[in-house]
């Protein structure tokens, strides 16, 4: 029976409950501040990067070389012989490129699958814990790469962002219009492109803060119509009046299984600034392609 590892990096947002009761490996991101630099989530909250964005803004990268190398030592010296990650969407970050590299050099001794998610947060982390429960209960590793590859099919992420800003001052704009829609005070609701390049798109705009966080949970709800089971996961980035009352509302859904409630991770929050609202949804009955609002 061979012995299966899950890994991924910080952006996946799942919680540090199921880190440790599923044993997931998770890559930290690095934050780049001109006087220090921080590991995604063990050195620094995302109330640290809001309260200091009006001073500095930070930049990210990579997780560290030497993190994704000790992890693999690790896993050899352990006797894994299989190996699952699932990554940010290269459209957003290099990293899942950069373990895919690394990787390589451990071929011989582990049989390594490497995911771009073509998603990023909750977007992989349902799929990522519907793997790891599958390896809990003894499914071979294709079975258990099927199980995830499937998942992330049938989950969709979307983002309200207060302003466009930090997207644009990260590079991460993606196909989402940035200055014109801030001085009209458009909110769009953002997605990644799940079937396409993996980058930021518009799937609605919106104008004004309230019309947008009433407006993505009605895309959101429209998604799931007609779905007899569906999990959500409802996030945010310093914005937890906003995340409670939406995540109440889908409690209340017929047909809803689980509504995990976290915040972003402090990369995540780097590139949106303080006021995120995230909904990631996921069935096994599929969704369809998000249609791109140009």
């Amino acid at each position: 029976m061979g012995k299966i590892a899950i890994i991924t990096d910080s952006t996946s947002d799942i919680t540090k409950d199921m880190i440790e009761k599923y044993d997931i490996k998770v890559f930290p991101l690095q934050i780049i501040y001109k006087s220090r630099i921080y590991r995604d989530k063990v050195d620094i909250t995302p109330e640290q990067i809001y309260r200091d964005m009006e001073k500095e803004v930070p930049k990210t990268s990579l997780p560290l070389t030497a993190d994704v190398v000790k992890t693999f030592d690790s896993l050899k010296a352990e006797g894994y012989t299989d190996v699952l990650g699932v990554f940010i969407s290269s459209g957003l970050s290099g990293t899942y490129n950069m373990v895919r590299n690394i990787a390589i050099d451990y071929e011989d001794s582990m049989n390594i699958e490497l995911i771009d998610s073509k998603s990023i947060s909750w977007g992989m982390g349902f799929a990522l814990i519907e793997g790891a429960k599958a390896v809990e209960e003894g499914k071979t590793f294709t079975e258990v790469t099927d199980i995830v590859k499937e998942g992330l099919k049938n989950t969709r992420a979307f983002f309200v962002i207060p302003t466009l800003y930090y997207l644009k001052k990260g590079g991460r704009m993606g196909r989402v219009e940035g200055t014109l829609g801030d001085m009209l005070n458009i909110k769009p609701i953002v997605s990644v492109d799940e079937a396409g390049d993996g980058q930021y798109f518009t799937v609605k705009k919106v104008r004004g803060r309230k019309k947008s966080l009433a407006a993505i949970y009605d895309v959101v709800e429209g998604a799931l119509k007609g779905k007899k089971a569906f999990d959500v996961a409802v996030l945010h980035g310093g914005a937890q009046e906003e995340a409670d009352a939406i995540a109440e509302k889908f409690r209340a859904l017929e047909g809803v299984r689980t509504v995990v409630e976290t915040q972003v991770s402090p990369v995540i929050g780097v590139h949106t600034g303080p006021g995120l609202v995230a909904l990631c949804i996921s069935t096994e009955e599929g969704l369809p392609r998000l249609k791109e609002d140009k």
